[in-house]
């Protein structure tokens, strides 16, 4: 490399328009490429194809469309109940005409109508048993008072029922299948206030498909807007919710904080660096060396990982963060060299020379990290690790080829006044002067290292993982249009309806009604009821049919005897003589439409609550209850498929569970190996990945320390950490071994106060990309953001305090004069 380092340094300042010409180029190739990456929010992204929660998915999808709903609820705060009939009348046919909208379920009348013209059916059995048995008797009394030598001599203890009341009492059992439906008034989906009502619009929407989503939400806006909700009633208004909604709100917030981070990023990196160099130019040249190398970054991302998911929406400003620390090496050692009277040729030489080692070293750390995160099948760790540990190699190579380059072509422009500054040494010296006290430091190092030990060993043996989904959603969901919406709608249809339960998908009906009879019986701990298109129909029908045609014979045969008013009662309510029993394809469509396949299949779908005492956001019994599901079997002996949030959170769960602890080893190992191959002497290895593991001891006791629990996205952290966190004590180390090897008077002293500068930079930048994700409103960003600067801040002090203490305490005390060695 240092012939390679001449000759590149004699090639940048003569041919820098050249390189900066093809890096605007690359740059600009990139541009389109950058412009196609989408961002899809949905759980299921995070996990790969083949976990049974997305094959199942896949599987249900084909069978089953609008699986997506977009709630519409139309509010009246006076509760104007023929305002919102009237409304929801017009506005259902309009919403079905729109595009990708397949149902609009509005109304339960055509269910009301069908229970209706079917009453006798859906009266309990026994009830039907005891009617018939009173009709007999009251029969067999009018046969015998019709009877001339009849005498009744008193001696029947119970006498027949009165006919009257007979017949009210038929009238009460054709009301029990429409209490059913009482809870709908009028068969709207009214909120028991009737204040509002809702229409639920089905969809074949994708749940990561946040611009369908928009659109579809949209055109339903457009289309109430249409006929005015205020034309109906004065206070009347429309809001949206349900699915769709969320998973928009969802995205647009990621989104907007996804720009908000890269921002905040960008304007806090700027004066820290300016503050840093104390020169203007240090902001352009390094903006400029990083634009083309993140921009293709996020080039390869699109054509790669097709797009951007929870785990890696805010890596725009982690690669900044991280991709600007061989820059800031990189320019640091150059801006010395022309302090100490270098000429520009001679300073890019050197800094190529002395640095190249060094930056390479630490950013293959940062990048091999990276990469460990590849070999695991979550997505949330592999498309982390692609985009960046592509973005570490590009940075590294922009940092080589393209900043040397700039720096020639702006001193051309404006040529650089070498100057001293005390103002780029103040990083630096904190640490030097700390080190004047190396028994403090390192009595301080070791309690923090107990503490950390301890921290960690209780927070393990508690259970180290986030069970608690509500803790990884967004603080915000509180206030959204969208969840006021599912919550109020909840109260009305319940549960179910609002997607908290888990679909059973059976091959055929009788095997929905095998499997509906298994979980029947095991209903308890892990399910409350089970829900089939079966259940809509009576029960008992072939025992009900002989009894209600035998009432429908006693009924006629009673009729001469009744009046007139009570003869018109019978007629009423007297039982068709054309009872047939009742199917799956007798229910109106809009009935059996939640229940209906792609191809008009009915009745293979079972639909399963949670149970009333459990949370839908404890990922333990998440993982238990759809655990429990997957052991059922086909007739074939494979697992039903399945859907539902359960299944995916449970997913999420195990995936981070099993690829975790790889990623780590995998991160660990070839970060060792690096250091191996860095460094020459043992003891330089042993202080470099002692610091490593000082560093990632004292993260880990501070976050249990602060009651952190890891999760899908925190979990990143750990493999991580090796990687950046090695690369401040590279950087150290190296500088300590060049000078020591080179006869300086206090070498420990040079590279704290020389390197420590630069690299407590690196760190601050770091710590500013990772630290803007704390204003994300979602929990789990927010919580990634925390632990990664927190990774920073210890990875850090272990580097610049700890170990350099510790060498100094081996090596003996350095003159004063050279422990502030600037």
């Amino acid at each position: 490399m240092p012939s390679f380092a001449q000759r590149l340094a004699r090639l940048q300042p003569r041919r820098a328009g050249a390189f900066a010409l093809v890096a605007l180029l690359f740059a600009a190739a990139a541009v389109p490429f950058v412009a196609r990456l989408g961002l899809d929010s949905a759980w299921t992204a995070l996990l790969p194809a083949h976990r049974p929660s997305v094959t199942d998915l896949e599987r249900l999808e084909g069978r089953v469309g609008a699986l997506s709903t977009l709630t519409v609820q139309v509010s009246s705060p006076s509760g104007d109940r023929e305002a919102l009939r009237a409304f929801a009348a017009d506005l259902a046919p309009r919403l079905e005409a729109l595009p990708g909208v397949a149902a609009v379920d509005w109304t339960v009348r055509a269910h009301a109508d069908f229970v209706e013209a079917h009453r006798y059916l859906y009266a309990d059995e026994g009830d039907l048993e005891a009617l018939d048995a009173a009709l007999a008797r009251r029969l067999e009394e009018e046969r015998a008072r019709a009877n001339p030598f009849y005498v009744d001599l008193g001696f029947e203890d119970d006498a027949a029922p009165d006919l009257d009341a007979t017949i009210a009492r038929l009238e009460a059992h054709a009301e029990e299948g429409r209490e059913r439906l009482a809870r709908f008034p009028g068969g709207l989906y009214l909120h028991p206030d009737g204040k509002s009502l809702a229409l639920f619009v089905r969809s074949d929407l994708g749940g990561g498909d946040a611009l369908g989503g928009g659109a579809l939400m949209r055109a339903t806006r457009q289309a109430a807007a249409e006929i005015d909700p205020t034309s109906y009633g004065p206070d009347l208004s429309v809001e949206l919710g349900g699915d769709v909604a969320v998973g928009r709100d969802e995205h647009q917030a990621i989104a907007r904080e996804l720009v908000t981070a890269t921002v905040v990023t960008i304007a806090l990196v700027l004066p820290v660096v300016f503050l840093f160099f104390g020169r203007l130019r240090a902001i352009p040249l390094l903006g400029l060396a990083l634009a083309p190398p993140v921009l293709l970054t996020f080039a390869v991302a699109q054509q790669t990982v097709g797009a951007l998911n929870t785990s890696t929406a805010f890596l725009a400003s982690i690669v900044i963060g991280n991709g600007v620390n061989p820059n800031v090496i990189w320019l640091a050692r150059h801006f010395e060299l022309r302090r100490q009277g270098a000429g520009l040729e001679e300073a890019i030489a050197g800094a190529h020379a002395r640095t190249w080692v060094a930056t390479l070293t630490a950013s293959a750390a940062a990048g091999l990290a990276y990469a460990s995160l590849v070999v695991t099948e979550f997505r949330g760790f592999h498309d982390f690790g692609v985009i960046g540990g592509v973005g570490m190699a590009l940075c590294w190579l922009g940092a080589v080829l393209l900043l040397p380059a700039l720096v020639a072509l702006l001193e051309r422009l404006r040529p650089l006044r070498v100057r001293k500054t005390r103002l780029r040494l103040a990083y630096g010296d904190v640490f030097v002067r700390a080190l004047r006290r190396p028994k403090a430091v390192l009595a301080l190092a070791a309690l923090a290292t107990a503490v950390s030990l301890v921290a960690v060993g209780q927070a393990a043996a508690e259970g180290p993982f986030e069970q608690d989904f509500r803790n990884l959603k967004s603080e915000r969901d509180g206030l959204t249009e969208a969840r006021r919406v599912n919550r109020r709608v909840g109260q009305t249809v319940g549960s179910s309806a609002q997607g908290n339960g888990i679909v059973v998908g059976a091959s055929s009906l009788a095997e929905a009604r095998r499997l509906e009879a298994e979980l029947e019986a095991e209903r308890g701990p892990l399910w409350a009821s089970v829900h089939s298109l079966s259940d809509l129909l009576p029960e008992d029908q072939q025992a009900k049919l002989p009894l209600l045609r035998s009432i429908r014979a006693k009924l006629l045969e009673l009729r001469p005897h009744a009046d007139d008013a009570l003869r018109a009662r019978i007629d009423r309510h007297l039982p068709p003589g054309a009872l047939r029993e009742l199917h799956l394809g007798d229910l109106p469509e809009p009935v059996a439409r939640p229940y209906t396949e792609r191809d008009g299949t009915r009745g293979r779908l079972l639909l399963v609550e949670e149970a009333e005492a459990e949370s839908i956001w404890d990922g333990r019994y998440l993982v238990a209850w759809a655990g429990a599901l997957r052991e059922l079997r086909l007739d074939d002996g494979t697992p039903p498929p399945l859907a539902g949030r359960a299944p995916i959170f449970a997913d999420v769960l195990e995936a981070v569970t099993d690829d975790g602890p790889l990623a780590v080893g995998l991160s660990l190992l070839m970060t060792a190996l690096l250091c191996l191959f860095a460094f020459r002497r043992n003891g330089d290895r042993a202080a470099t990945l002692g610091a490593l593991l000082l560093g990632v001891l004292w993260m880990a006791g501070a976050m249990a320390l602060a009651g952190m629990k890891l999760h899908f996205l925190n979990f990143v952290a750990f493999p991580i950490t090796f990687g950046n966190g090695v690369d401040y004590a590279v950087n150290v180390m190296r500088r300590y071994r060049a000078d020591a090897d080179a006869g300086l008077a206090d070498p420990l002293g040079a590279a704290v106060g020389q390197s420590g500068g630069a690299v407590a930079l690196c760190s601050l930048t770091t710590i500013i990309g990772y630290g803007s994700l704390y204003l994300s409103d979602n929990q789990a960003i927010a919580s990634f953001g925390t632990a990664m600067g927190i990774s920073e801040i210890t990875c850090l002090l272990a580097a610049l305090l700890a170990v350099p203490a510790m060498l100094r305490m081996r090596k003996g005390r350095a003159p004063r004069a050279a422990a502030s060695l600037a």
